[in-house]
């Protein structure tokens, strides 16, 4: 399962830079605005404690983490949903994603430009927000709407160069935000929160499957039962699931291997109606 997030806001916020950060690829990075045409697209393993001791206690030679993809989309501008600034080309792109990262600019710096000349938060926060829910006015299709992605919107700056008005108006929406001021933090840390956040936001949980050749994280949707989250491994274990032998990360490291808890009775036989749970590591049964 890979899921697509896009980074959209105005142009000239630090969205190449934050896409920098998350994806350590070299991109176009630069003080004026439509840097950024084509979108950059990225790939981020999701760096996970658990799957490394899986591995240990399996065996395994191959680490391969749950992935996120990274869109960096060229910057929105008002009246887009009407063409302007390419605005049609980059709002397509948005639909194309699972979620959305929406950058703010809460920074003062004269030195690197603002499009219109005026740094106000609320003003280029709402801006965005209007042609997303006016391009989502002219579809015809009501599905897939770009307003109602989820959506981490990530305040570029100094907590205390916040303007009030701004998080009053994120909190009575009930948008989920943090701060980053991307020129001078570049900790762990923030990247372990936007993971954890986009986790939460798309509602998924972590599963594991391992063997001496390799183990695995992937991602998939709180409530998915055994044969779909074995459908996300291989297309063809899905529909040929018989039945998959279960056990929490937790009580695998505390048995010591797969061997040992198999010994100490601790793996669970499951069928088809179980409903995979956050950190289970699971070996699927099929024909």
């Amino acid at each position: 399962m890979k899921l697509s997030i896009g980074i959209v806001g105005l142009p000239n916020v630090g969205k190449s830079l934050l896409f920098k950060i998350l994806t350590k690829q070299e991109v176009n990075i630069a003080n004026y605005p439509f840097c950024t045409i084509n979108p950059n697209v990225g790939v981020v393993p999701a760096k996970d404690e658990h799957l490394k001791k899986v591995a240990a206690m399996m065996g395994s030679k191959q680490i391969l983490p749950a992935v996120f993809e990274f869109m960096d989309i060229a910057g929105l501008v008002r009246g887009a949903h009407q063409g302007a600034g390419l605005g049609n080309q980059f709002l397509a792109q948005i639909r194309e994603v699972d979620a959305i990262i929406h950058l703010v600019r809460i920074f003062q710096d004269s030195e690197i430009v603002h499009f219109e000349g005026k740094i106000e938060p609320l003003a280029d926060f709402e801006a965005v927000e209007n042609e997303l829910k006016m391009k989502d006015e002219q579809s015809k299709e009501k599905i897939n709407l770009l307003s109602l992605k989820p959506q981490l919107v990530v305040l570029n700056g100094q907590e205390n160069e916040t303007p009030l008005q701004l998080t009053e108006a994120l909190k009575k929406i009930n948008r989920h935000y943090l701060f980053w001021d991307l020129k001078n933090e570049f900790g762990e840390k923030n990247l372990q929160k936007i993971f954890s956040a986009f986790k939460n936001l798309l509602d998924l949980i972590t599963f594991y499957t391992a063997n001496e050749n390799e183990a695995r994280s992937w991602f998939v949707k709180k409530g998915t039962l055994a044969p779909q989250a074995a459908g996300v491994v291989h297309t063809d274990f899905e529909n040929k699931f018989i039945k998959a032998e279960v056990i929490s990360w937790q009580k695998l490291v505390d048995a010591g291997s797969w061997h040992n808890a198999k010994q100490k009775g601790w793996l669970r036989l499951e069928g088809r109606e179980y409903v995979v749970q956050d950190s289970d590591v699971i070996v699927i049964k099929h024909g």
